[in-house]
């Protein structure tokens, strides 16, 4: 295709409200092919990834595996503090292994806002597992990767803050990529309060009173519930926050890696589920991960590409974005193959 037609999906798409500010890049093994900013925002800009951030912790993972650490058959609890766990969650998590945190076959249910409950991360996960069924199959959760972070800290002895640096950022050569907060002045702001996080808990019958301010800007801090008020902004779930640049050096690795855990990652299919990877339709003839905020990395072996999307579209005082992100992300995509979209189920 000609990549001058993005131009038009991105400028479509944003003023149908699908998000009020984003940046465009695609890329191949070398080089940056297309770069567009759309909306008053810098392409140097830096964005909360919300979701990706579970793909730069699995990056972590993978390294951690590659220095023989542990391997996606290891079980979980073997990683974690022997004291920490309680009853219940070594019990549920008996047969639980590193690989089906990462592909989201745990069985754990997809998301508990722990700041309703402040108290320590296994004394809620006990309270969580003790109180919901397993879940079947791929069921995506939040809890896994907060699991998997733990992991990192436990396996590595660095904060996940530290991790970040050593096993992603100094090895790619990545600069602007950091967990939040971050300077305001480099950051898109993100939402204006937490309104959707507060009628989630109000659904589970659960109060919190620290809430950020509604209608008060959010920008250098991350959106996400549990990353901000009980992580501290850095979770292995959400909080981190990078630009275009910075996403695309990860996937440029991505796409030209020969090392082969990083492979196997990638290459894993269980309910279109990489290890740490969204194998879906949305991200075709290969994988990548969308975040909640607007944000998405896609990568395409196959096809030698790839392409990081960054919208802030929970930036609107009122109402809720039209349509799917996903809608956003495949016209992308699909353009870029020079196929036509499927439509969703």
């Amino acid at each position: 295709m000609e990549l001058s037609q993005l131009d038009t999906i991105l400028e479509t798409y944003r003023q149908e409200g699908y998000y009020p500010s984003a940046v465009c890049q695609v890329f191949n093994e070398k080089e940056i092919l297309y770069r567009r900013a759309v909306g008053g925002v810098e392409l140097s800009a830096w964005f909360d990834l919300a979701s990706v951030s579970k793909l730069v912790c699995t990056t972590m993972l993978l390294s951690l595996m590659e220095e023989g650490r542990f391997t996606p058959e290891t079980p979980v609890l073997s990683l974690l503090p022997a004291h920490a766990p309680g009853p219940v969650t070594r019990r549920r998590l008996e047969k639980v292994t590193v690989g089906q945190l990462m592909t989201h076959t745990s069985g754990i249910v997809p998301w508990y806002p722990f700041y309703a409950d402040g108290r320590d991360f296994y004394t809620v996960l006990e309270h969580v597992l003790a109180t919901t069924e397993p879940e079947t199959g791929m069921a995506y959760s939040d809890l896994n990767f907060m699991l998997l972070g733990l992991v990192v800290e436990a396996v590595s002895g660095l904060p996940l803050r530290q991790a970040l640096e050593r096993y992603v950022k100094a090895p790619l050569g990545i600069s602007d990529m950091a967990y939040g907060p971050i300077d305001p002045a480099l950051a898109v702001p993100t939402c204006y309060g937490n309104q959707i996080e507060q009628r989630m808990c109000a659904q589970r019958g659960l109060s919190f009173d620290g809430w950020r301010p509604n209608g008060v800007e959010v920008r250098g801090t991350c959106n996400d519930g549990n990353a901000f008020y009980y992580w501290n902004g850095a979770s292995g779930h959400a909080g981190i926050f990078a630009t275009a640049d910075a996403l695309s050096a990860l996937g440029q690795f991505y796409l030209s890696t020969d090392r082969p855990w990083f492979l196997r990652a990638m290459e894993t299919c269980v309910e279109e589920r990489g290890l740490g990877f969204d194998r879906c339709d949305v991200f075709p003839d290969g994988c990548g991960h969308n975040g909640f905020t607007g944000t998405s990395l896609w990568i395409s072996r196959a096809h030698h590409i790839g392409a990081v999307i960054l919208t802030n579209k929970f930036y609107r005082m009122e109402g809720e974005p039209p349509g799917s992100s996903n809608d956003f992300r495949r016209a992308v995509h699909y353009a870029l193959l020079g196929r036509t979209p499927p439509v969703p189920v």
